[in-house]
């Protein structure tokens, strides 16, 4: 739980950059990863993938995925619960005998700090559970502790109830000791500043040292109730180049390498020390477009840009084991979710579209994307294909601790970005892409929203808004089916995002490294279950 131990940092480096032909301790994990977009471990704060996965081990939640399992969610530090006739309440029996990381006893009273805090402190983690009508104003009402082992729920309106249990898996909903962090409290801000760089978890790992852009530790929790890891220790290195991750997994200088070239993918795949492992996620790629800027407040604009990806020749090579093609924000295989692929790399078609928006002669714009594999050859690739057309594309590469912020700030002209929703029901993904609040009826139209994807990119569709507010109110599971397609088609029409690609997360491993799945989202991946030989 304390951070930066430099003479540690200092001296594992000189280990491993010493040796000949490494090979890593039997108890520690070590993984070469591209980090840079980790600036803050608060759950009720950050909504980085990375850190979400990280998460997952630090903390627990009332329920969480089983990672033997992916997608299979099971009660965690909820024992039991109960749903009210009326839909609207949920009591639940929290386990009894967890520990946090400090000692501390878990309590009924831990979640509902944890939930309260989640709502108090209203950074875009907590955008899941405003889904469910909860506020800042409302929710020390309607969440509440009645005693040492009693959580209760009561939801202001009735939902599907796969889709509030979903929720209570989020990254967002993670139980923090609030005993640990109610005493490092300043001014009143919930503990934020501290859990930026601390964690207070009851998960199997706990967080050692983090040094950004270079390092992190995770130390086995050997207390923990679920989980008795065969890794004492995880270490992540910060390697933004996949040629170096290649060639530090080959050497044996670490276990894991994730951020891989397809040509990477292949090498490995052919070494006799090294192996892939291909495994689907829920990680959409998608370039979305800033409805506020010029010329992409023309939906016709917006269209063609759909038709300059070339995603069936992305697919077959610089994306091989990478990535399946994907044309809606739903994965494969997710309740309501479409399997159509409406758009194809069409240039005459772009331009057609050009010329009806008085285009003809082509324009320019900014287009931010990740300096890493895959991200950026499907950068350079739309600029080829933007450029054949008329379209100056310059790529602004950025970490994601500098492109984050900016997409938030809506200062930007367009982005390649993924989003992985964290929770497993289809609200996860639609909500963001096809929600702004600001467009519900009653809303101020002036509100920021920057846990929207919809509304950073300044784009509202007000019909398409409600829509995707009553899907999750829908109880009938056929209905729901429906709406969602709709949703879906309507965004194809009409929305300022292209959906392009499913990354399928193909990982270097050493061989005998066993048991890391990647899930459908970053809630349900564990290190708790890897093994080596």
């Amino acid at each position: 739980m304390t951070i930066i131990r430099q003479a540690a940092i200092i001296l594992i480096g000189v280990a491993l950059a010493t040796t000949a032909v490494a090979k890593t301790p039997k108890d520690t994990l070590v993984i070469a990863r591209e980090i840079s977009g980790i600036a803050h471990w608060d759950p009720a704060v950050s909504q980085i993938l990375e850190v979400n996965e990280f998460n997952t081990d630090i903390y627990n939640r009332l329920f969480d995925y089983n990672p033997l399992k992916p997608g299979e969610l099971e009660p965690s530090l909820a024992d039991s619960y109960e749903l009210s006739e009326d839909g609207k309440t949920l009591t639940f029996k929290i386990r009894q005998g967890v520990k946090f990381h400090s000692g501390n006893p878990v309590s009924a009273y831990d979640v509902e700090y944890s939930f309260h805090r989640l709502l108090l402190v209203n950074r875009e983690p907590a955008s899941t559970m405003k889904q469910l009508g909860y506020t800042p104003e409302n929710v020390t009402s309607l969440i509440r502790a009645t005693d040492e082992q009693t959580f209760v729920l009561q939801t202001p309106d009735r939902f599907a109830p796969s889709y509030v249990l979903n929720l209570l898996a989020s990254s967002g909903t993670s139980v923090v000791d609030s005993k640990l962090v109610k005493a490092h409290e300043k001014e009143g801000d919930f503990g934020v500043e501290w859990l930026g760089t601390h964690t207070a978890g009851t998960g199997p790992f706990q967080l050692k040292t983090w040094r950004p852009n270079d390092i992190v530790i995770f130390d086995r929790f050997d207390e923990h109730f679920r989980f008795k890891p065969e890794m004492k220790r995880v270490m992540v290195r910060h390697i933004a180049e996949a040629s170096t991750q290649r060639l530090l997994l080959e050497k044996g200088d670490v276990d894991m390498a994730f951020n891989l070239t397809a040509q990477d993918v292949d090498a490995i795949a052919e070494g006799a020390a090294t192996k892939v492992q291909i495994n689907t996620a829920r990680r959409i790629m998608y370039i979305g477009f800033n409805t506020r800027v010029k010329p992409f407040d023309d939906p016709r604009v917006t269209q063609a840009m759909k038709y300059l990806i070339d995603y069936d020749g992305l697919e077959k090579t610089v994306l091989k084991n990478l990535a399946v093609i994907r044309q809606t924000p739903l994965p494969a295989g997710f309740f309501g979710a479409l399997d159509e692929q409406p758009f194809s790399y069409d240039p005459a078609k772009a331009r057609e579209l050009l010329k009806e928006a008085g285009l003809e002669q082509g324009f320019s714009f900014e287009l931010l994307a990740y300096p890493r594999s895959p991200e950026a050859e499907i950068a350079t690739a739309f600029q080829a294909a933007a450029r054949d057309v008329g379209i100056e594309v310059k790529i602004i590469s950025l970490p994601g601790s500098q492109l984050i912020p900016r997409y938030r700030d809506r200062n930007l002209d367009a982005l390649l970005l993924a989003y992985s929703g964290g929770y497993g029901d289809p609200n996860a993904q639609l909500s963001k892409f096809a929600l702004n609040p600001a467009s519900l009826p009653g809303a101020d139209p002036e509100a920021e929203h920057p846990s929207i994807l919809a509304w950073r990119l300044g784009w509202s569709m007000p019909e398409l808004s409600q829509l995707t507010d009553a899907a999750i109110r829908e109880r009938d599971t056929e209905k729901r089916r429906d709406m969602y397609h709709q949703i879906q088609r309507e965004l194809w029409q009409r929305g300022p995002f292209a959906w392009c690609f499913n990354n399928t997360f193909a990982l270097g491993l050493r061989v005998g490294v066993n048991g890391y799945l990647v899930g459908t989202n970053g809630t349900d991946t564990s290190f708790s279950v890897v093994t080596k030989d």
